[in-house]
C-alpha cells in the first residue's frame, strides 16, 4: 500500500494508547556506571547498514536526491532479501570477535526493517515480507550477544518531520516506533541514534525518558541533543552516555566514546566494494581500545541478504587474529602510556598491554614508567628483555619474534596499573606548551574538543569555543537548520581566549598556530577573522603577535620574552572555529 499521511494516521493510535500505558508502569533507570559496565568491556561491536537502497548499491539515504526520491521511495516494491539468515550474520559477528550488534532499524530515508504500524513503508509491505529486527533480535539473544538498534531521529520521507504545523503528529508517530522498537524484541541493550545536520525534530528529553522507562538498563549513544557533527563526536551531553567520532579514532579520553567505521567503503553495500586490509583493521580497533574506546565497524550486506564473500572472509580472518590475543583487548583500559603513531597501550589487573604497530627498530623506547616492571613477555609467554632508566624505557623484541600486524607486549607491574598515571609521549614537535595546563573561556566539550586538545601534538584532536550561554537551545529542535548555516553558526561563541601554563617562566621566540577552519578543497563553514598572541606581565597581559585567518600553519618569530602564561586571543571570528595545535618555541639560535 503506498504510504500516505491519512494511512499511517489510523494505523498508529492503538500503538500510542499501548505507549502511555507502558509510560505509567515506568521503572527506575539504573545507574549509568552499571548499565555501561558490558559495553567498556566488549569494546568491539558490529555495525549493520541495510535496506532497499542495496539494489542501487548507492549510499543509503544520502543518494536519495541523486536517485530521484520517487524512484528511491520504491525500492521497496522490489526488496527481496532471500539469502537473508539473522543466524549467519550473527554467526560472522562472532566470528570477527564482535560482542554486540547494532542494526539499521531505521535510517533518515524512512523505510522500517520491522512490522511497525505506525507506516506502511516497512519490510512487510516488501515483496520479503519478514520481520529482520524480529529475526536478528532472536539470532542475536540466542547468541548471546548484545543487541542494538540504530533509529535515525528524522525521516525524511514523512512530509511532517520538522513542519511547522505538523511536526508534533510526526514526533508522535516517531515516538510510537520507538515504543514498539523497544518493547516486542526482548531485552535492547543500546539505541544508537543518529543526527543527520539539523536539531532532532522532537526534544531529547522526552525521548530519552520514554527509551529508560522501557528498557531501565539501556544506554544511548549522544546524537539525541547534537547541534553540528563535532558535538556528536565529543560530549555525551545530558541525554547520552557515551560519544561517537565517526570516520576517525579519537584521541585518548575518559569520556566513554566509540568510533563507528566502515569496513569497508560506503555505509551501504558498494558495487564492486572490498574491505580493508586485515592489518588496517586490526589498527583501527587496537587505536579505538589502546585509546580508551570502543569500534563499531560496519558491513552492509548485499540486495540479496548476504555478507559479501570478502567482507566475510575478512571478518574471519579478524576474529582469527583477535582470538589468541583477546586477552590485551577484551575487559581492558586504555592507557597508562597515551597514543603514538608507533604505539597504543592497554591494561588490566596489574598488567599494561603494550601493542607494537610499526617500526622496524629491534628496541622500542618508551618514556619512563613510574613502577617497577616484574617481568615481560609476549602473550605466548617467550620473554623480552627490558631495562628502565630515570627517562625512558626499553622494550628489546628481535625482529624474528614480532608479528607482522601488531607486537603485543605484557609487561607484569609490582602494582595494579590503574594507579599509574598516564604517561604522554615523547614531543614531536618540542614545543613548549605541549602537554601543559591549558583553560579557556570556554570550550565544545571536555573531551577532544576542550583546551588540552590544543596542546596535544594530536592534530585531530582540536579545541573548539563552546555554545553561547545567552540561548535557549530547546526552541530550536523542530527546526529545519542546517549545522552550516549561519543561523545555528551564530549560536556559538564568536570570541574567546585559549591560555597555556607552561609551569614557570620560559623564554619563548616563535609562536604557532594551526586552524582547524580552514580545510583544503572546500569552504570553511568557519572561519577566524582576527586573533592575537599574549603573555602575561604582572596584572595584564601584552600582544606579541595578531594575524586573520591562520590558515593550517601559521607561524611568526617574535622578539624574544621571558613569561609562564600566554594566550591566543580569538578576537573576531564566524561560526564553531577549531584550533588544532597552539605552539610555543624558544628563539632560533
Amino acid at each position: 500500500m503506498p504510504f500516505t499521511l491519512t494511512n499511517s494516521r489510523r494505523l498508529y493510535p492503538a500503538l500510542l494508547a499501548l505507549l502511555f500505558t507502558i509510560t505509567a508502569l515506568a521503572q527506575p533507570v539504573l545507574p549509568q556506571k552499571e548499565r555501561l559496565a558490558w559495553w567498556k568491556a566488549a569494546r568491539f561491536g558490529l555495525f549493520i547498514h541495510w535496506g532497499p537502497v542495496t539494489l542501487t548499491g548507492k549510499e543509503i539515504s544520502w543518494s536519495r536526491n541523486e536517485y530521484g526520491k520517487s524512484r528511491y521511495d520504491s525500492l521497496y516494491r522490489r526488496f527481496n532479501p532471500t539469502r537473508f539468515n539473522a543466524k549467519e550474520w550473527v554467526a560472522q559477528a562472532k566470528a570477527g570477535g564482535m560482542k554486540y550488534v547494532v542494526l539499521t532499524a531505521k535510517h533518515h530515508d524512512g523505510f522500517c526493517l520491522w512490522n511497525t504500524q505506525t507506516s506502511p513503508y516497512n519490510i512487510m509491505s516488501a515483496p520479503f515480507g519478514r520481520d529482520v529486527c524480529k529475526e536478528l533480535a532472536d539470532a542475536v539473544h540466542e547468541a548471546g550477544l548484545k543487541l542494538g538498534w540504530y533509529f535515525s531521529l528524522a525521516d525524511w520521507k514523512d512530509p511532517d518531520c520538522r513542519n511547522p504545523v505538523s511536526n508534533s503528529a510526526f514526533t508522535d508517530r516517531m515516538k510510537a516506533q520507538l515504543t514498539e522498537l523497544l518493547t516486542n524484541y526482548g531485552k535492547v541493550s543500546l539505541l544508537w541514534f543518529d543526527y543527520e545536520g539539523s536539531p532532532s525534530p522532537a526534544n531529547p528529553k522526552p525521548i530519552y525518558e520514554l527509551a529508560h522507562r522501557l528498557q531501565p538498563g539501556i544506554i544511548l549513544n549522544n546524537r539525541l541533543e547534537a547541534f553540528t557533527p563535532d558535538e556528536s563526536h565529543s560530549q555525551p551531553g545530558k541525554y547520552g552516555d557515551y560519544t561517537t567520532p565517526e570516520g576517525f579514532v579519537a584521541g585518548f579520553g575518559q569520556t566513554p566514546w566509540e568510533t563507528c567505521t566502515n569496513l569497508g567503503h560506503q555505509w551501504a553495500w558498494k558495487f564492486g566494494d572490498t574491505p580493508r586490509s586485515l592489518r588496517e583493521t586490526v589498527h583501527t580497533l587496537l587505536r579505538c581500545v589502546g585509546s580508551n574506546g570502543n569500534l563499531l565497524l560496519n558491513v552492509g550486506p548485499d540486495s540479496l541478504g548476504q555478507f559479501p564473500p570478502l567482507f566475510a572472509n575478512r571478518l574471519r580472518e579478524l576474529g582469527n587474529w583477535i582470538s589468541p590475543r583477546s586477552e590485551a583487548i577484551y575487559g581492558t583500559l586504555g592507557g597508562p602510556y597515551t597514543p603514538t603513531d608507533s604505539y597504543v597501550c592497554t591494561q588490566k589487573g596489574n598488567t599494561i598491554y603494550v601493542h607494537v604497530l610499526s617500526g622496524t627498530e629491534v628496541t622500542v623506547t618508551l618514556p619512563s614508567l613510574p613502577a617497577t616492571i616484574k617481568q615481560a613477555t609476549l602473550l605466548d609467554g617467550r620473554p623480552v628483555a627490558f631495562r628502565q632508566e630515570k627517562n625512558k624505557l626499553l622494550l628489546t623484541v628481535p625482529l624474528a619474534m614480532r608479528d607482522s600486524i601488531a607486537t603485543i607486549i605484557a609487561l607484569t607491574l609490582d602494582r595494579p596499573a590503574a594507579t599509574v598515571p598516564l604517561i604522554r609521549p615523547f614531543t614531536k614537535t618540542g614545543s613548549l606548551a605541549y602537554g601543559k595546563v591549558a583553560t579557556a573561556s570556554s570550550q565544545l566539550s571536555h573531551f577532544l574538543h576542550n583546551a588540552a586538545a590544543a596542546v596535544d601534538d594530536d592534530p585531530k584532536t582540536y579545541w573548539k569555543l563552546g555554545r553561547r550561554t545567552d540561548v535557549d537551545f530547546d526552541t530550536y529542535y523542530g527546526q529545519d537548520l542546517s549545522f552550516q548555516s549561519p543561523a545555528l553558526q551564530a549560536l556559538y561563541n564568536p570570541t574567546g581566549w585559549l591560555e597555556v601554563d607552561l609551569g614557570k617562566p620560559q623564554r619563548v621566540g616563535e609562536v604557532l598556530v594551526r586552524d582547524f577552519s580552514s580545510t583544503p578543497n572546500s569552504e570553511p563553514v568557519a572561519q577566524i577573522s582576527r586573533f592575537a598572541i599574549q603573555y602575561q606581565k604582572g596584572n595584564d597581559w601584552v600582544t606579541v603577535a595578531q594575524g586573520q585567518q591562520p590558515g593550517a600553519n601559521w607561524q611568526q618569530t617574535i622578539s624574544p620574552i621571558t613569561a609562564q602564561r600566554f594566550r591566543l586571543i580569538i578576537q573576531e571570528s564566524v561560526g564553531s572555529i577549531g584550533i588544532r595545535e597552539f605552539e610555543l618555541f624558544p628563539p632560533k639560535q
